[in-house]
């Protein structure tokens, strides 16, 4: 796969009208965009979205895109669970996000989330959901705002209604990706479960992160 310049990056995600000279330029960055992965290309897109002082970055060298994966590791408890929580600091082999928030020079698009399963606390997360976490629902929350409310937790083993036939055992790939900016609350909450919950869940926010430096 071919690498994108820092040039062909920002090219390739500016929309309508472009500067004399350049649409040459831009239709080449198109094409070079169609050698980048399914979610790089998805912010690639995204760039007129992003911030002006980062697409210079980006032109400058001062910035990259590159894929990234969020994780946490939380046991189940009760009937919720809050699976991502304030005022906690990344901790290696547990999680690697900062207070449930992206840092000041951080921008996430969220292409696909992930929730794996076990019942122990240790070994890997590759077990089917029993009933109690099968049967809850989840909220997944950008700030204040509901991103995906109270679905149930099936759905990331399970197509709802024929969406995401195709789709790798827990993953939802998210038909419209959600921008995520630094300094706003991430929350999933498992709720709603019929009896009390135990074992682990490793969730995964999987996308792309552009990120200066």
């Amino acid at each position: 796969m071919k690498e994108l310049t820092n040039e062909e990056i920002i090219l390739s995600g500016l929309a309508g009208n472009v500067e004399t000279g350049l649409e040459s330029k831009k239709k080449d960055a198109q094409v070079s965009k169609l050698g980048a992965s399914m979610f790089r290309k998805q912010m690639i897109e995204r760039i007129p979205q992003l911030p002006a002082t980062m697409q210079k970055n980006l032109k400058d060298d001062r910035a990259q895109i590159s894929d990234k994966e969020y994780f946490v590791i939380r046991e189940l408890t009760g009937t919720s669970t809050d699976v991502i929580k304030k005022n906690e600091k990344s901790e290696a082999g547990l999680r690697n996000i900062d207070d449930a928030e992206l840092g000041e020079n951080q921008f996430f698009l969220l292409s696909a989330i992930c929730l794996q399963y076990r019942s122990g606390n240790t070994g890997r997360f590759d077990e089917l959901f029993p009933d109690f976490l099968a049967n809850a629902v989840f909220t997944f929350k950008l700030g204040t705002r509901e991103i995906m409310s109270k679905n149930p937790v099936d759905m990331f083993q399970s197509p709802v209604f024929g969406y995401n036939n195709h789709k790798d055992f827990g993953i939802i790939v998210l038909n419209n990706p959600k921008l995520l900016i630094p300094k706003k609350t991430i929350a999933f909450d498992i709720e709603d479960a019929p009896a009390s919950m135990s074992g682990y869940v490793k969730l995964k926010l999987i996308g792309t992160e552009v990120k200066s430096y």
